[in-house]
């Protein structure tokens, strides 16, 4: 059962949807997504974290997280700083690179789980960015679907 909670700390797995400002397809920028996977790999290392799923879209981003949840915000808050700031700077035509919020769901059942990561894997699909879920390089399907790795490092347990 997933639970949006305020306080993160009564978690440790999150499913997390941050969305590019005023939903511009920054994504669609050459470089972008490189930019992106850079700091997630940083920030996992940083704030000992486990990525188990992830896709990046034109338009927004969703993560499934293993984290302590009271490292939870710092992690985004980090992510999104840096991208903003350092990374794409070059970006800049819009006052910001990212909405100011970020949605969070508490993940504490397994069957939770695979809900969420067939939600992010079929989503460039549903987008018809790609006809197969694993065709799409920036998603964690392939690494769960083809046995290759994808851009990030993903935690299976």
């Amino acid at each position: 059962m997933g639970l949006r909670l305020i306080k993160q700390n009564l978690g440790s797995c999150f499913f997390i949807t941050t969305t590019f400002y005023n939903h511009i397809k920054y994504g669609e920028i050459s470089g972008v997504y490189e930019e992106l996977a850079g700091s997630i790999k940083n920030r996992l290392e940083k704030y000992d974290a486990k990525l188990i799923g992830y896709v990046f879209m034109p338009s927004h981003i969703h993560l499934i997280l293993d984290i302590d949840g009271a490292k939870l915000s710092g992690f985004v808050r980090d992510f999104k700083k840096f991208t903003s700031q350092k990374s794409l700077k070059h970006l800049k035509s819009q006052p910001s690179l990212w909405q100011e919020r970020y949605d969070k769901v508490v993940i504490v059942k397994h069957k939770v789980l695979e809900t969420k990561l067939n939600y992010i894997h079929n989503n460039p699909v549903k987008d018809g960015l790609v006809d197969k879920h694993e065709e799409w390089y920036w998603s964690s399907a392939a690494d769960y679907f083809q046995e290759r790795e994808g851009p990030l490092p993903i935690w299976k347990g």
